[in-house]
């Protein structure tokens, strides 16, 4: 991958496996439930799930644990944390769903472990594991990289991604992003909500 400086033989052995399918990333904002509804992954059938035809699932960080769904790949910059995440999901989805069947990260402690920086989020990281995986193309729903509250945590709670992730003045798009939208996404990359679906294009396109 040109943006991270790697070759092929210098990526996990899953890298490049998963050409010709589709990936839904899945991150802790409190907006990725109704992201995941617009983009008609919302399944009301028996207690209702998360799926679209065509499509797989890779959550990012915490939504391991709430994600009523099959997980083809779970994601953290922080391999310990991620691993407790994945202990701590609900045990009545262990009998409805398939659990995460690959584990990444930037440091060893996964299942599969990524040569990236870990620059900006979590969740650029999850994104360009997408990329080097091989998808097709890969939608983000629940990162709008706003300061809104994390699922699951009271409205008037906030968080800092403008300053964790902030945008370049002159650009008005983060720089770790923009990078990889010139150097990585090559077009393969679209979000439903926030900053993100500003920088790169709007995936209802693609529902």
């Amino acid at each position: 991958m040109e943006f991270t400086g790697h070759s092929m033989n210098e990526l996990p052995k899953v890298a490049g496996t998963y050409k010709g399918k589709n990936l839904v990333i899945c991150a802790d904002a409190a907006c990725v439930w109704d992201d995941l509804e617009r983009f008609g992954c919302a399944q009301r059938s028996n207690r209702g799930s998360v799926w679209k035809s065509g499509w797989q699932f890779m959550t990012i960080n915490k939504m391991v644990e709430t994600f009523p769904g099959d997980i083809e790949h779970c994601y953290s910059n922080e391999p310990q944390t991620l691993l407790r995440f994945c202990a701590s999901r609900r045990t009545e989805y262990t009998r409805e769903f398939n659990a995460p069947a690959n584990s990444h990260s930037i440091t060893p402690g996964c299942k599969w472990t990524w040569p990236f920086g870990g620059h900006a989020t979590s969740g650029l990281g999850g994104t360009l594991v997408g990329v080097g995986l091989g998808y097709d193309r890969i939608v983000l729903c629940g990162m709008p990289l706003d300061d809104g509250h994390h699922n699951g945590e009271p409205h008037w709670r906030k968080t800092q991604f403008t300053n964790e992730a902030a945008d370049n003045v002159s650009t008005g798009i983060n720089q770790y992003w923009k990078q990889a939208r010139q150097l990585a996404f090559e077009g393969k990359v679209r979000s439903m909500s926030g900053r993100t679906k500003q920088w790169l294009e709007d995936a209802m396109a693609w529902a």
